[in-house]
């Protein structure tokens, strides 16, 4: 079978994104349970634990766990059933890095801090902005619309180092899909075998539209602020590209793969990480040009 590194779709018009988006989510809010995935390891100490809709992904890092992302609440249960089938206990979850400010990123994360004690991280950006209008955590969008908004213990700054056992995570600020998103680069590491893996935690366009931007109080130039976090982005070294929700780099499409070809792991590529970025721009652009 044949995978692509990222997959984006056609850019919709406004009103075709927010008219559609409860709809598109009716079955998964009504039975997420039916989007489940079986978690699977990447690559050395990094592991997929999310489901169809919103990626999650774990790192042991040999003095605890760190998770990125604790997804939506509705499927909190099947995030912790996927830690314990790799073998881990939630118990030994220290950190928990939401990637951006957004409902469908934070889900379970009140939850993990309440259960099992984890320091939940998300930028300082982010926090400020969801503090100043809550309605930017996009709460009304969410299974139920009614739950609070999971604010961090720590706050994250452009350059910080976030550091656990064998793991040193490097963040960096890329505002675009909303201000406060980051970016996050770190060593996966199996046996002798050491790899980069870069995580772009949110390069969605539906934030972009000047009608969001301008009900949410945004500056209306975020399409060109998007370009410039891409291109400050290129500097990056990355051998594996973990995405935001499974579309952006093909997380379903690549474990089909790996399942039919176990003794190759299509997550392991130095150049998708340069393709990643050149369809981010490739659709920024397109998303400019339309007058969106």
């Amino acid at each position: 079978m044949e995978y692509k590194e990222c997959s984006f779709g056609r850019i919709k018009t406004y009103r075709e994104v927010w008219d559609s988006f409860l709809p598109n989510h009716k079955e998964f809010y009504e039975n997420p349970t039916a989007f489940n995935i079986e978690p699977f390891k990447i690559f050395g100490n990094l592991y997929y634990v999310g489901d169809k809709m919103v990626c999650m992904h774990l790192i042991d890092t040999g003095a605890g766990l760190i998770l990125f992302d604790s997804g939506f609440s509705n499927n909190y249960d099947s995030l912790i059933s996927s830690i314990e089938k790799l073998g881990f206990s939630p118990k030994d979850i220290k950190i928990v890095i939401h990637s951006h400010g957004h409902f469908d990123h934070f889900g379970g994360g009140d939850r993990l801090r309440d259960r099992y004690g984890a320091t939940i991280y998300m930028s300082e950006v982010d926090t400020n902005l969801i503090k100043e209008m809550p309605e930017r955590a996009l709460m009304y969008l969410a299974p139920d619309p009614t739950e609070p908004i999971c604010y961090p213990d720590k706050t994250i700054k452009d350059g910080e180092v976030i550091k656990l056992g064998n793991t040193q995570i490097t963040c960096k600020l890329a505002p675009g899909h909303t201000h406060g998103t980051m970016a996050f680069f770190f060593d996966a590491v199996d046996g002798e075998n050491t790899l980069r893996v870069g995580y772009w935690g949110g390069v969605g366009y539906l934030t972009l539209y000047k009608e969001y931007l301008q009900l949410h109080k945004f500056p209306l130039n975020t399409v060109q602020i998007m370009k410039d976090s891409i291109e400050k982005m290129r500097a990056e070294k990355v051998d594996i590209v973990i995405g935001n929700h499974p579309a952006q780099n093909c997380t379903l499409e690549k474990r089909a793969f790996m399942l039919e070809n176990p003794d190759k792991n299509p997550f392991i590529n130095p150049k998708a990480w340069g393709i990643f970025l050149d369809a981010l721009e490739e659709r920024r652009l397109e998303f400019e040009n339309k007058g969106y």
